[in-house]
């Protein structure tokens, strides 16, 4: 870790090259330039490399640039976390942008728990570019519990902008599934919440909007494209009892929905479920919701 560095902002991008000089433009605007910029290149093949050798010439803050062959967002945040610097962690999409004081707030809210060891990190809130918070408003105050307190008992819904100690996600790589290039954030955080709090904080740290190509947009697409981590997502979550008879049910629910998406393996996957009996009831329910998605993706063809 570099000492001067707290936050390593990691951008894993794949053919955006034209967006990024919002997101460069935004990071330049920063009150607090205490931070580098980590890119990993996905394997682009447009202009990406021209333009950030055109940032780093120019930038306030260090710019790192490394290039892979595609492999998904979740293997070039695992190569982001393995080169940063800096004490804490912040993905930040190649089309999105940060709100000029992020940073120093990001620096405030850290300074409070970086030395307490059971709390992982801190999570604030991302708006759309028309400053409207993403899902249901946050907490009114600071609180400071684990991922499934905020989600499942707060009944927080949305996309928020977590900012991990650097050394914990070093524990916790995203898993790599052979042939998959997409797996859901979640499921790290998940893991990472049966051990650890997080402080939550109800400031706007991240501005977002969801492209009709990008990877919100076609979440249940590349669900069913790539399911192997995602039904491990489902199964884990479905065994975490403190969210629930309710949404463990949906856990298992959603597992299905997958799991008839590959056809390999099927007994393999199956083991996921461990001794979660009760999962095995929601069998036809998954089976629906599997046929359902099958014949909206059928229509949009």
């Amino acid at each position: 870790m570099d000492s001067n560095i707290l936050i390593s902002i990691c951008t894993a991008t794949y053919n955006r090259s034209e967006l990024l000089p919002i997101l460069y433009r935004s990071l330049e605007a920063q009150t607090n330039t205490h931070f580098e910029w980590i890119v990993i290149d996905d394997g682009s093949t447009d202009t990406t490399a021209q333009v950030l050798k055109g940032f780093e010439q120019n930038a306030s803050f260090p710019i790192r640039y490394y290039k892979q062959k595609n492999q998904g967002k979740h293997i070039a945040i695992n190569t982001g976390v393995s080169k940063a610097k800096g004490t804490f962690f912040f993905i930040v999409d190649s089309d999105d942008r940060l709100p000029s004081d992020a940073i120093a707030i990001l620096h405030k809210k850290i300074a409070s728990i970086k030395d307490n060891p059971d709390i992982a990190g801190v999570v604030g809130l991302k708006c759309y570019f028309n400053k409207q918070v993403v899902g249901s408003d946050s907490l009114h105050r600071d609180a400071i519990c684990d991922i499934f307190d905020y989600r499942y008992i707060h009944k927080i819904q949305g996309d928020r902008a977590e900012v991990f100690k650097t050394t914990i996600l070093k524990q916790y790589p995203f898993p790599k599934f052979e042939e998959e290039k997409f797996l859901p954030e979640s499921i790290v955080w998940n893991r990472i919440g049966q051990q650890y709090q997080m402080l939550f904080f109800n400031e706007n740290v991240y501005e977002c909007e969801y492209l009709e190509d990008g990877l919100s947009a076609q979440s249940i697409t590349l669900r069913r494209k790539y399911p192997k981590g995602v039904m491990h997502l489902y199964a884990e979550l479905g065994a975490v009892t403190k969210i629930g008879l309710v949404n463990r049910c949906k856990a298992h629910i959603n597992f299905w929905r997958f799991f008839f998406c590959n056809r390999s393996h099927m007994l393999q996957h199956i083991q996921l479920l461990k001794k979660q009996y009760l999962a095995f009831v929601w069998i036809p329910l998954g089976m629906f919701f599997y046929l359902k998605d099958s014949l909206t993706q059928k229509k949009e063809l």
